[in-house]
C-alpha cells in the first residue's frame, strides 16, 4: 500500500522546480473540504501568498562575462535561487518563465542587446514589468544612472562590486517587492469582502417592496451601495408613507443604517401605525445601534387615503418643495437635527400639516443635487433646481433631465455626492 504523502511532499511533487524552506508544509492550509466558494478563494488567496513567501526568492543573473556570474550566484546561493543568462535575448526568456524571477541584476554592456533594451522590453512586458531591475555595470556616471531609473531600473551598483554592497541592495529591494505583493493582495482581498458586504447590503434594503405609485424618482448613486434612501409604502387603511434619507458621506459607512431604516419602515407600516411613532422608533434605533459620526437627514411624508391632507417632518434636508400649477406654494424647511443624533426629539410640535389640492406636487431631494459644483466652485443651488421642477411639474418631462443639466453644469457626468430627487402627486 503506498504511503499517503505530506503536504511538504505534495507541494514538491506539483512544484519539483521550486526550492521551498524547511517547515513550509506546516503553513499551507487544507481547503479540500471547504464548500463555501468565497472561502475557498480566501482561503486559496492565503495559500498563494504563503507559498511564494516560503519559497527561496528566484535571482535573475544577466551578463555577458560567465565569470561575474559565477561570482554572483556564489555570494547569493545561499539565500537565493540563481538563474544566469549570458545575453539579452535568453534573460528576456527566462524572466516569463515560471518561477517568474523576483529581482533581475541587469549588466548594461553586452553584445547585441545591451542591458538598456533589456530593461525597456521587460517594462513593456506586463508579465515582467512588476520586476524590480538593478543595474549592475561599469557605465555608473550620473547621466547612465538617470537613463537606466528612467527606462524603469530601481537602483544602480557600479563595477567593481562589492559583495556586501550588492547582498544588501538585493535584500532591500525584495523586502519591498515583497511588501508590494503583500499590499497588493490585502487590496483585492479587501476589494473582495467590500463586494460581499455591498452585496448583503443590497439584499437587505427591501427594494421590491418599494410603491412608486403617485412617484416619480431619481436616484444616482456615486457608489454601489448609496448613502441616499428612498423608500414608499402604503399601510393597511391606505396612507402613503414616503421617506427620504441621507446618511453621512457615501459608500459602505453610510449605507450600513439603510437596512434598519428600510425595516423599521415597512414593518410599523404593514401593521397600520401612524408616522410619528415610526420616525420616533428610527431615531431612537438609529441612536443606539450607529456608531457616532454616522447620522441620517430625512424627511417623512404621511399622506392622508383622500390625498387631501400631508403630514410631514423634515430632519436636516434642503427644504422640500410644494408646488402648484407651476409655481412654488409652500417651502418646507428643516426644523429637526439630523436623525441618529439625539434621542429625545421635539417630533410633535416639529410635524406640519398640510391641506394639499390634486394635482399638487411635493418634491424633497438630497444635498448632492444643490452643492454639484461648476470648475469655478459655483454650487448648482437651490434657484436652477426650482427652476427645472417648476418646468417638470407642467411638462412632466423624465426626472433624469436634471442630471443632463448638472452634467452640463459642472462639466462632469460624475458627481462627488449621491443624488436622489423624488415627486410625490398629489
Amino acid at each position: 500500500m503506498a504511503r499517503p504523502q505530506s503536504r511538504h511532499g505534495r507541494l514538491n511533487r506539483i512544484c519539483p522546480s521550486l526550492h521551498f524552506q524547511p517547515g513550509a508544509e506546516k503553513s499551507i492550509l487544507p481547503i479540500q473540504r471547504v464548500t463555501s466558494p468565497h472561502a475557498k478563494r480566501y482561503l486559496t488567496a492565503i495559500n498563494t501568498h504563503r507559498i511564494h513567501h516560503l519559497m527561496k526568492p528566484t535571482i535573475l543573473v544577466v551578463d555577458d562575462t560567465p565569470e561575474n556570474i559565477d561570482v554572483l550566484k556564489g555570494a547569493l546561493t545561499p539565500d537565493y535561487t540563481v538563474r544566469p543568462a549570458t545575453s539579452g535575448a535568453i534573460a528576456l526568456k527566462i524572466a516569463t518563465i515560471a518561477p517568474i524571477p523576483d529581482l533581475i541584476l541587469l549588466d548594461v554592456m553586452m553584445p547585441g542587446m545591451d542591458g538598456y533594451e533589456v530593461c525597456r522590453q521587460l517594462k513593456e512586458n506586463p508579465i515582467t514589468r512588476p520586476i524590480p531591475v538593478i543595474f549592475v555595470t561599469a557605465r555608473s556616471s550620473e547621466t547612465d544612472e538617470l537613463h537606466g531609473l528612467h527606462l524603469g531600473a530601481v537602483d544602480y551598483i557600479a563595477k567593481p562590486f562589492r559583495i556586501a554592497v550588492v547582498r544588501s541592495r538585493v535584500a532591500t529591494h525584495l523586502a519591498l517587492r515583497h511588501a508590494t505583493r503583500q499590499l497588493a493582495e490585502q487590496n483585492r482581498l479587501l476589494v473582495e469582502e467590500r463586494h460581499l458586504i455591498e452585496s448583503i447590503l443590497l439584499k437587505m434594503r427591501q427594494t421590491e417592496l418599494f410603491n412608486p405609485q403617485y412617484t416619480r424618482s431619481l436616484v444616482s448613486p456615486v457608489e454601489r451601495t448609496a448613502g441616499d434612501l428612498l423608500l414608499s409604502v402604503f399601510t393597511p387603511d391606505q396612507r402613503q408613507l414616503v421617506l427620504l434619507g441621507d446618511f453621512t458621506g457615501h459608500g459602505l459607512p453610510a449605507a450600513i443604517g439603510g437596512p434598519l431604516v428600510d425595516f423599521i419602515l415597512h414593518d410599523m407600516a404593514q401593521r397600520n401605525l401612524p408616522a410619528l411613532p415610526i420616525l420616533q422608533t428610527i431615531n431612537q434605533q438609529l441612536c443606539a445601534r450607529l456608531p457616532t459620526g454616522i447620522f441620517l437627514a430625512a424627511a417623512l411624508i404621511e399622506i392622508d387615503p383622500q390625498r387631501q391632507q400631508i403630514q410631514l417632518w423634515n430632519a436636516g434636508l434642503p427644504s422640500l418643495y410644494l408646488l402648484r400649477q407651476g409655481a412654488v406654494h409652500r417651502e418646507i424647511p428643516s426644523s429637526l437635527p439630523p436623525l441618529g443624533i439625539l434621542r429625545q426629539l421635539e417630533l410633535h410640535s416639529a410635524s406640519l400639516s398640510l391641506e394639499v389640492q390634486t394635482g399638487d406636487r411635493l418634491y424633497a431631494f438630497s444635498d448632492g443635487v444643490i452643492e454639484a459644483t461648476a470648475p469655478d466652485d459655483t454650487p448648482f443651488g437651490f434657484e436652477r433646481l426650482l427652476d427645472f421642477l417648476k418646468k417638470t411639474s407642467q411638462d412632466n418631462c423624465p426626472l433624469d433631465q436634471v442630471l443632463v443639466q448638472l452634467t452640463a453644469f459642472t462639466g462632469t457626468d460624475t458627481f462627488a455626492d449621491d443624488i436622489t430627487l423624488v415627486e410625490i402627486e398629489l
